[in-house]
């Protein structure tokens, strides 16, 4: 469920203090009991419960959870997960309702931000027992449900496809606003690694009453600080290539096709791409790689350039020396880019900078303790060392060249960490 208002005040329990032993007695009484798929890799962690008048507005999400007319009471339980398939914000609900004597007759449940009628699904000492979508953990009063939208749970839980990292709700805008592009990354590397094959055997089961018990409000503002703590944990086991820093000429575009303008100093109009380089931020995104663009000039040439050839709006960050007010192989280029990225110092050796010169590229790469990759392209730069900061870490002579090197690199890196 997607629609959700973290600072409503509308229901009986809607502040932290409103919480009470008898709600937190009741909620556990009735906590649902959920069945996933046998290979299930996210985990329920939390629950927001509020107690609601029957026919209140719920204070997290946009519904209005009405039952039969015998209702008295909703127990509106969020359901805080550790991440769903494709993203890591995940909050689902089941409402269950109870009447005058406390006793639970109906039970309603969120599905792909519906609220569902579980009128069909079993009972369990006074607990509502539900199945959950693999992966994605929309629930279902029965697994027919489940598997009759087979197909699109497979390519969704397997595919590794549509991966959005941590997905940023309106009422958290601000509070994750210290989301780093790096950050989402890695939570796509996360969910990549977590992609499995659902069995549709419903045998995992959660019982949900030993979970905390809040407020909404108190779930509310734990939800940023658990991905908060999420986040660093990525990082802290990360251990491949963190992101690919990009000349620009001779690397990717040929420098001696520029065409200069007249009237403005420096400004290039256009320029050919070298053979591959006007595909290569784009395979290389599409492998899932953080790509920025790390080079000397005018911001306006590499606009003109990059923007005619497609791949301008590619970069997840971009350090150019007009705006930086730095050449490389001055580290402050390369420290803008990380610093856009939401890289830090210790990142650097999981960093691959490509680039054409060596006096440049691969120097300024390397008094930083990042991968340095020459691309060895023509001779109209230096092509000897001229001391070991310029000896690069590897060689290419074409732009699509780094794809396979960039493999092999992953590998030695995992390796080295083991």
């Amino acid at each position: 469920m997607n629609d959700f208002r973290p600072n409503s005040q509308n229901g009986i329990a809607a502040t932290p203090e409103e919480m009470n032993a008898d709600t937190a007695i009741l909620a556990r009484r009735h906590a649902p009991v959920l069945l996933c798929d046998s290979r299930e890799p996210f985990v329920p962690v939390a629950l927001g419960v509020t107690r609601l008048a029957h026919g209140s507005q719920s204070p997290s999400c946009r519904h209005v959870p009405k039952g039969p007319d015998s209702c008295e009471t909703v127990l509106e339980y969020a359901i805080w997960w550790d991440g769903d398939i494709q993203h890591f914000y995940e909050l689902e609900h089941v409402w269950v309702f109870l009447d005058a004597a406390g006793k639970p007759v109906y039970a309603a449940a969120s599905a792909h931000g519906h609220l569902k009628d579980m009128g069909e699904a079993e009972w369990r000492d006074e607990r509502i027992v539900l199945y959950c979508e693999p992966g994605k953990h929309a629930h279902a009063a029965n697994p027919a449900d489940i598997i009759v939208d087979r197909s699109r749970l497979d390519e969704a839980c397997s595919s590794g496809k549509e991966l959005r990292g941590v997905m940023v709700e309106e009422p958290f805008k601000e509070a994750l606003a210290f989301l780093t592009p790096y950050d989402q990354f890695l939570g796509r590397q996360n969910l990549r690694a977590r992609c499995f094959e659902p069995s549709y055997c419903f045998d995992k089961e959660y019982d949900l009453a030993p979970l905390p018990v809040l407020t909404w409000l108190e779930l509310a503002s734990f939800i940023p600080r658990f991905l908060r703590n999420q986040t660093e944990e990525f990082r802290a086991a990360y251990d491949g290539i963190k992101a690919v820093f990009l000349d620009s000429g001779d690397t990717m575009i040929d420098e001696v096709t520029q065409v200069f303008d007249t009237q403005e100093d420096e400004l290039v109009l256009s320029a050919d791409p070298i053979e591959g380089g006007d595909k290569l931020v784009a395979e290389l995104k599409a492998r899932g790689y953080l790509v920025a663009l790390v080079a000397d000039g005018r911001e306006k040439s590499f606009l003109n350039v990059h923007e005619a050839l497609g791949f301008w709006d590619l970069f997840d960050a971009k350090a150019i020396s007009e705006v930086c007010d730095s050449l490389k192989p001055d580290a402050r280029i390369f420290r803008e880019a990380m610093f856009k990225l939401g890289l830090r110092e210790e990142d650097t050796s999981g960093i691959v900078m490509v680039g054409n010169n060596i006096t440049r590229d691969v120097k300024g790469a390397n008094s930083l303790g990042m991968n340095s990759v020459w691309i060895d392209w023509n001779d109209r730069y230096p092509r000897e060392p001229q001391d070991e900061l310029e000896q690069a870490d590897h060689v290419i002579r074409k732009p699509l060249e780094l794809l396979p090197l960039l493999e092999q690199m992953e590998v030695t890196m995992r390796s080295g960490s083991n």
